[in-house]
Parts: structure tokens; sequence; C-alpha cells
């Protein structure tokens, strides 16, 4: 289970208390950011079988705790190894040759920068262009999302 809007101040055994009577759990693990530190808000909770992980989400979600309410979903997959989360394989791992040609792939994305051939938008300018499409938006006339209170460019022309 995905559970969200959790406390910063939240500890496994915390959740293990509350969801473990519903259950036999067989994992609590709350993320913490890399360089902080802190919780990000959310854990993940593992349960013997799907009936109760269904009964836990059922029972769960929008459970008042340490005053968050939780929101309490399943997970999209399971919970990633500390070596799968920085891509690295342990057993089977690629062949030296193949690393080496990544490291000289990733040199050359490197190189490229932000102008290179395979830039990527970030999520927000992908949002604006889809709101933008939707809405007819780049009209001259569309000036609902102007900020401050100057006349649109072209208002003084002749």
């Amino acid at each position: 289970l995905l559970v969200r809007n959790i406390s910063n101040d939240i500890t496994p055994e915390d959740l293990h208390g509350a969801f473990g009577r519903i259950g036999e759990i067989r994992d609590v693990y709350i993320p913490r950011d890399f360089h902080s530190q802190q919780p990000k808000g959310f854990a993940f909770i593992e349960f013997a079988t799907n009936e109760q992980a269904r009964d836990a989400r059922d029972e769960m979600d929008r459970f008042s705790m340490k005053g968050r309410e939780l929101e309490v979903v399943f997970a999209q997959e399971r919970r990633k190894t500390p070596n799968e989360m920085r891509g690295r394989v342990v057993d089977g791992g690629p062949m030296l040759e193949e690393r080496d040609g990544d490291r000289e792939r990733e040199r050359e994305r490197a190189s490229r920068g932000r102008t290179g051939s395979f830039e990527r938008s970030s999520s927000f300018e992908r949002h604006r262009m889809r709101i933008r499409e939707q809405h007819g938006a780049g009209r001259p006339d569309d000036n609902r999302h102007r900020r401050g209170n100057s006349p649109p460019p072209d208002a003084f022309r002749f």
C-alpha cells in the first residue's frame, strides 16, 4: 500500500501499530530525502496477502493520524531495493565493456547540456502546453492569465 500525507513525526512503528491490527505486515518503509534526511510525507506498507491489504486500504483510507488525514491506495509496484534505486544490479550486472560504453554515452549526453537533441521539458511546461491546447489559448485576445493590470502589448496601436 501507498500511504500519503503522513506527518513528519510518524515512525514505522506507529504505522505498524495502526495497520498491524488489520493483518500481517511484512514491511513498513518511510522514504526520506537523500540530502536532508527528512521524511518525504508518504510510506509503503506491505501486507502478507492482497486481501489484508485491501481490508487495510478500505479501513485506513481517510483515517486521521497525528493530525493528518491519511490517503491509502494500492502502490503501483513493489518497493525497490537501494541498488535498484541507484540503477545498479548486484548479481548478473552488465559486463565491463558495456559499463564503459554507458559511461561514454553519459559523457556525450552531458556535453550536449540543455541544448542537446534529447532535451525534455519540465512537467509544468508540459502541463501549460496541454492547458493551452485544450482551451485554444495563444490567441492574442486571451488575457485571462496575464499578471498585473498592464494593457496587452498591442493596446496602444493606432
